[in-house]
């Protein structure tokens, strides 16, 4: 796996990996970083430390079969990498469509990705495997190991608790729509807290921020409020939402990239008007909230899934 892990707060794709690579330990599958080294198959994560298609190359001459976990890079990486070529495929996605000689199979993490590259000319064997997080960190369980219980959820005696969860300052996460709600919480009694990191040069008079957040320190802060707003564009499969997911809460999500196609089940659409979206989702909420304590983004259902794979090519 073409990865290093990074401590503290960094972006979903690390945080993805890493859950990924534990949950392998756990099923007995060793796995080496060395790109020279021994080992059965390859599975590579998008241009992630500079992978690139002479590499997938090199690696796949010496007969190892590899598997490409692709990754949209419309609001990934350097501007480089997001420019538009002109055809309308982004440059770091045409970076990725370059590995098709080399790899025996591509894992989308969303429909939406796949529509994505295939737009984009791939073609090839592809599995779609939405995104999981570690259950042992992001759960719906509170209190000390000893006297664990499962989190409370919201009663309408008390003021809803919103959280936005971010690390990253993208301008795609969100942010203009974040400054919007922002002068609607004047009138209501709705909190709204960011957890990770603010766009330079926006102040906001109502919305709280704190973090950003290690793991265990955000899954603690995510427990304490009622509802996740998502409202970032054009994600592959958002690790943000689906730890806000596993920790029970439902979610308000603007329906771009694969937001809806991960959230839909357990959350309302954001549509303009914040006020509503609250009413909606305060009319529904045991419902929602029940439902997101069997949704499929858990590494211990994901991480077969990628076994499967991996096996299959070898």
């Amino acid at each position: 796996m073409n990865f290093r892990a990074v401590r503290g707060p960094y972006g979903g794709a690390n945080a993805f990996l890493r859950a990924l690579k534990k949950e392998f330990a756990r099923r007995g599958i060793r796995v080496v970083h060395d790109v020279e080294g021994r080992y059965d198959v390859a599975l590579l994560n998008a241009l992630t430390d500079g992978i690139d298609a002479d590499c997938a190359r090199r690696i796949a001459e010496r007969g190892v079969p590899i598997v490409h976990r692709k990754v949209g890079y419309r609001v990934s990486g350097s501007p480089d990498m997001r420019a538009v070529d002109p055809d309308g495929v982004v440059h770091g996605d045409r970076l990725q469509l370059e590995f098709s000689p080399h790899i025996s199979h591509t894992i989308f993490q969303s429909e939406y990705s796949r529509e994505v590259f295939t737009a984009g000319g791939f073609t090839g064997k592809s599995t779609i495997i939405h995104n999981g997080v570690d259950e042992a960190i992001f759960n719906q369980s509170i209190g000390a190991p000893m006297r664990r219980r499962q989190r409370p959820g919201w009663h309408s005696r008390e003021p809803l608790r919103v959280a936005i969860s971010t690390w990253s300052t993208d301008v795609n996460k969100g942010f203009d729509d974040y400054v919007s709600i922002d002068g609607e919480l004047a009138t209501t009694d709705v909190t709204v807290t960011l957890l990770g990191s603010v766009r330079a040069g926006i102040v906001f008079e109502h919305i709280r921020t704190e973090g950003p957040y290690r793991r265990r320190r955000l899954a603690r802060r995510l427990k304490e409020q009622h509802v996740l707003l998502q409202l970032a564009r054009w994600e592959t499969c958002s690790n943000a939402l689906i730890e806000g997911i596993n920790c029970g809460m439902p979610v308000i999500y603007l329906d771009s990239g694969s937001n809806k196609e991960i959230a839909d089940p357990y959350g309302v659409e954001y549509t303009g008007d914040f006020n509503q979206s609250i009413a909606l989702i305060e009319e529904r909420y045991a419902e929602l909230q029940e439902r997101t304590r069997t949704n499929p983004y858990r590494m211990t259902l994901v991480a077969p899934r990628y076994q499967e794979v991996l096996e299959s090519v070898i």
